[in-house]
């Protein structure tokens, strides 16, 4: 067997091209085709397609890189004094005020008591002014005192299931939400 040798695409294009000047039209539309399925062929051949990444690949020039000193550096963290402030902003339902609710829902997180939802309804329980509040579970049978309940709570909702405020974690602070910034005052026993 004879080496035939790789094909020079290139030479094979030009050659083409230079009977494609010269020749009729009968022989135009083959010689076209001819061109054709060689630009084909080189494009589908792994060596030629090497070359060409080979080529995209190669780096250009690089300009100089400066690196920047920077001596002042910017902190993302909040000083003791901001974070105080941005506490104070976000108003919190104290224990006091907590324990004066009434004809509210209360859920809570897991915890001494377990997970779930208690109902608070001074009327009902024909308490006095100053008596300690109960909430009563809804599934169940316990009376729990609400100052004991408190670390545990995850959120108070009135009866039309509206959140008066929520707590996201259960180390953090009892949050009002913004509807009930003014108004959550409605809701403590006189």
């Amino acid at each position: 067997m004879t080496n035939l040798g790789r094909t020079n695409y290139q030479e094979e294009i030009k050659h083409l091209k230079l009977l494609l000047n010269s020749c009729n039209e009968e022989d135009r539309t083959i010689i076209s085709s001819m061109a054709r399925s060689t630009e084909i062929a080189k494009n589908m051949d792994p060596d030629e397609r090497k070359k060409r990444m080979n080529l995209k690949r190669q780096p250009s020039p690089k300009a100089p890189q400066v690196k920047f000193v920077s001596k002042n550096f910017i902190s993302h963290k909040m000083s003791k004094q901001k974070k105080k402030i941005r506490a104070s902003v976000r108003l919190g339902l104290t224990e006091d005020e907590f324990i004066r609710l009434d004809k509210v829902y209360i859920r809570t997180f897991e915890g001494k008591y377990g997970k779930a939802e208690y109902l608070v309804d001074r009327k009902i329980e024909k308490c006095l002014k100053h008596q300690s509040g109960h909430a009563v579970e809804i599934d169940g049978t316990r009376r729990v005192l609400l100052r004991e309940i408190y670390p545990y709570v995850r959120n108070i909702r009135t009866q039309t299931n509206e959140v008066i405020a929520k707590r996201t974690h259960i180390h953090k602070a009892l949050c009002i939400t913004a509807p009930f910034k003014k108004s959550y005052k409605v809701f403590l026993f006189k």
